[in-house]
């Protein structure tokens, strides 16, 4: 199914003078009860869902695309508003607003929002973006889709929920380094790349503690006697000379991009990790999927 076909014209809303989000969602939901227009849900009942969903965080890309959503019982339709402001809405600490993309679904019709969703940011991370925000009537802005052919998939992907602006370190990066990565980005899984760019191997904070733990600790049963050794001084000693190389592990459990979400989690439970690398051609790391994914996109999308 092609993208472009999930959209109507009567629903594409250009250069519209709103100052913030809200005033331009707000337009957006009027436009569905215009006289004509016969939306099944009444519209207090719309306003409220939004605003429950978007109270528990909204979704706003970097390249400012806003999608706001709901779920919506005795609702069996897919509707997508699109709203572009005359001009992109600022908000402090957040990337400008360039378009709004309303989607308005069933409450069981998880795979076609997140598989339309992963399309539109797609999208957005593209050259095609300026061109949809500078169309010049919603004729326009759909032709522009139709050229561009994206397809919204019909079965629910690991491409469509994995992170793929990833943060990544080389094989002959120091232990100093991950640790700072760590630290800094608050993250819990680094990908590791050959000197070629391949995806050779995945460091947890985890596996960063055993750099100064002797192997013999590691195989004891009772550790108390151990109460004044202080595990990380060897950790400290070594961090600027151990290659991430020589600690980091090789890749055992690995998804593809057309993998479903389900084996995933099955991954997840079965093999207790939090997070999966997502690969292509068995060396090209295109993305990784973590546990909290499923739960941000599948649980509470």
């Amino acid at each position: 199914m092609k993208l472009s076909s999930l959209i109507h014209p009567d629903l594409v809303l250009l250069k519209r003078p709103g100052r913030t989000r809200d005033e331009l969602l707000d337009e957006m939901i009027r436009e569905l009860y215009r006289p004509g227009k016969r939306f099944p849900i009444p519209e207090k009942t719309l306003r409220d869902v939004i605003a429950d969903r978007e109270n528990l965080g909204g979704t706003l890309l970097p390249s400012g695309l806003a999608i706001p959503h709901a779920r919506l019982e005795d609702f069996d339709d897919f509707i997508i508003v699109i709203g572009i402001p005359t001009s992109p809405i600022q908000a402090e600490g957040e990337p400008a607003t360039h378009m709004m993309a309303l989607m308005l679904t069933s409450l069981s019709a998880s795979t076609q929002y997140l598989n339309t969703l992963a399309a539109l940011a797609k999208i957005s991370q593209g050259p095609l973006f300026p061109k949809l925000c500078g169309a010049v009537n919603p004729n326009a802005f759909i032709e522009i889709l139709k050229g561009a052919k994206i397809e919204v998939t019909k079965k629910l992907t690991v491409a469509s929920i994995m992170n793929t602006t990833l943060t990544v370190l080389h094989t002959d990066n120091t232990v100093k380094e991950a640790v700072d990565l760590f630290y800094k980005d608050r993250l819990g899984y680094l990908p590791i790349l050959d000197r070629h760019g391949f995806f050779v191997g995945e460091l947890t904070v985890v596996d960063l503690f055993s750099v100064g733990i002797p192997d013999y600790a590691i195989k004891l049963e009772n550790l108390k006697f151990l109460s004044h050794f202080e595990p990380f001084e060897g950790l400290l000693k070594e961090e600027n000379s151990v290659r991430i190389g020589d600690v980091m592990k090789k890749p055992e459990i690995v998804l593809d991009e057309d993998s479903p979400v389900v084996e995933a989690i099955v991954k997840f439970i079965l093999c207790k990790r939090q997070h999966l690398p997502v690969v292509k051609h068995k060396k090209t790391l295109t993305g990784v999927v973590g546990y909290m994914d499923i739960l941000h996109k599948v649980l509470r999308a």
